[in-house]
């Protein structure tokens, strides 16, 4: 139940994602600076992980729910899917260029996830550079994806959704020359039909988040809407050169 949308730049990138949970789930914690892990990502209250990660050197990391796949039997050795994005960050420090991301995420033991959907923003990423990687989880294997715009995810009315969504974007993104505002009414967006919404609202689920990260030549930047509470915070950092 996430939405994501990116943008490039000649200098680098933006990636806009709403989080969208169910409404007894905890509130997470506002993105904070990890100096350990080098990065800027919130907190999920619940499993202690994260659903999107920036790090200072410019790659980005961003996970949504795969609702499609089969699920994987849960037993003692499961884990929140939000741990993902750490073990990752915490691989790539060891790593030359983080264009490997990919290659360490093969290396993890993923059949202890719930499916999920990766998007990998390299630190290198530009208009000039394009290398997303977008791969899905599920049903004990790992598929490379297109990153079309938007991706989505959606627990209920799948297809429905994803198609309401895609006719929104169209109508307020200008494809052969997106701008970041035109990107962020999209992420704000309401619809008549709350599921089919980007900023969506269900009796069980709502959009409970909104993210903005920014990578530029010299900065880091992750701006943070707290839907709930409708509290914004920003998190800025000089950006390590790229790897």
């Amino acid at each position: 139940m996430c939405t994501l949308t990116y943008l490039l730049t000649e200098h680098g990138y933006e990636i806009y994602f709403n989080r969208d949970e169910q409404r007894a789930r905890l509130l997470a914690l506002a993105p904070q600076f990890n100096s350990s892990r080098e990065a800027i990502y919130p907190i999920d209250a619940n499993g202690q992980g994260t659903w999107l990660a920036l790090s200072q050197s410019g790659l980005s990391l961003a996970l949504l729910n795969n609702y499609q796949a089969a699920a994987t039997p849960v037993n003692e050795n499961s884990i929140s899917r939000g741990q993902l994005i750490l073990s990752l960050l915490d691989k790539v420090k060891n790593v030359p260029n983080d264009a490997d991301i990919m290659t360490q995420l093969k290396t993890l033991d993923l059949t202890v996830y719930q499916p999920f959907v990766l998007c990998v923003f390299p630190s290198d990423l530009t208009l000039n550079n394009i290398n997303i990687g977008v791969v899905k989880w599920g049903a004990s294997q790992l598929t490379q994806c297109t990153a079309d715009l938007p991706i989505t995810s959606s627990s209920v009315d799948f297809n429905a959704v994803c198609l309401k969504r895609q006719q929104r974007f169209a109508a307020l993104v200008d494809k052969a020359h997106p701008q970041s505002e035109q990107l962020k009414v999209f992420h704000y967006s309401t619809e008549a039909q709350g599921k089919h919404s980007v900023q969506m609202s269900r009796d069980d689920a709502r959009t409970v988040s909104i993210s903005h990260l920014s990578v530029t030549e010299n900065l880091v930047s992750f701006e943070y809407f707290d839907a709930v509470e409708g509290v914004g915070s920003r998190v800025t950092r000089g950006r390590l050169g790229v790897r």
